[in-house]
């Protein structure tokens, strides 16, 4: 079950699924979709919407840094590469600060407090457009939100947009 809002958490079993080659990603917990995400590739950003209403985007901040911003453009959470090869990962915001670490195994991710595991991510042997989360313990919206933009599109993560593409007038970066 998931409460309301970007800082809402999701317990037990969730899936981010997304149709193969599509651009559109839902986090479901329970049979109920939590959070929409919409990756928009040539600005390197994600957009995630919750049904509250609430909404930010995940959008690179330099060299192996990606940032969730609020409609304001206020920093609500950010994720930091702490590998050189990007298996480790710290998630923070002002409410929690947890770490993503690669698993040996294929496309396994474990969140972890302190060291101890406190959920799992794992994609399929292929691709990252069916990811399945075991959560036994609450885990914020925003921290699979951006632990998600890291797996699965991690070359995303590692260079800020406007370096790459003419910033227009309503990008948000």
């Amino acid at each position: 079950m998931a409460e309301r809002g970007l800082y809402g958490m999701v317990y037990g079993s969730a899936e981010l699924a997304s149709p193969f080659m599509s651009s559109r990603w839902q986090l479901r917990s329970k049979d109920e979709a939590v959070a929409e995400l919409q990756r928009s590739g040539r600005l390197h950003i994600s957009r995630i919407a919750v049904p509250s209403g609430d909404t930010a985007v995940l959008t690179p901040h330099g060299q192996g840094v990606v940032v969730a911003l609020d409609e304001a453009g206020n920093e609500l959470a950010r994720i930091t590469r702490r590998s050189w090869l990007g298996r480790r990962w710290e998630i923070e915001s002002k409410k929690w600060a947890y770490d993503l670490e690669s698993d040996p195994r294929p496309r396994r991710w474990q969140v972890t407090v302190g060291g101890t595991p406190v959920a799992q991510i794992s994609g399929s042997m292929v691709s990252y457009n069916n990811v399945k989360v075991d959560a036994p313990l609450g885990i914020p919206i925003l921290v699979l939100a951006l632990g998600w933009h890291v797996i699965a599109r991690p070359w995303e993560a590692a260079a800020a947009p406007a370096a790459l593409v003419a910033a227009g007038k309503d990008d948000p970066t």
